[in-house]
């Protein structure tokens, strides 16, 4: 039975050790794959969530920058219609003024004019 020689269990030994190591290494090839696989999609996944926080904040801070504007457009607005309706008054104020003024002239022409006529009638 040279199958159970000594030197045959050995080389058998040998062989099934050998055997064991690849088989070792294979799956530790594969673990390592596996790992490089799974920080890579870790990595593609966290780089994709800094880009939508960065656009996020992008965005937040574009509709922060057009309110601010379309605050400032309205104060701006509210300012001229203020100072058009300020200008509006004044000017009816001082027509009002200008009409007192010449009714009142127009009223000083006639007492004036009625003084003169009824000292120059010859009833005096």
């Amino acid at each position: 039975m040279p199958f159970f020689s000594p030197s045959v269990v050995f080389v058998n030994f040998i062989i099934i050790i050998i055997i064991i190591i690849i088989i070792i290494i294979i799956i530790l090839i594969i673990l390592i794959i596996i790992l490089i696989i799974i920080i890579i999609i870790i990595i593609i996944i966290i780089i994709i969530i800094i880009i939508i926080i960065i656009i996020i904040i992008i965005i937040i801070i574009i509709i922060i920058i057009i309110i601010i504007i379309i605050i400032i457009i309205i104060i701006i607005i509210i300012i001229i219609i203020i100072i058009i309706i300020i200008i509006i008054i004044i000017i009816i104020i001082i027509i009002i003024i200008i009409i007192i003024i010449i009714i009142i002239i127009i009223i000083i022409i006639i007492i004036i004019i009625i003084i003169i006529i009824s000292l120059c009638s010859p009833h005096m």
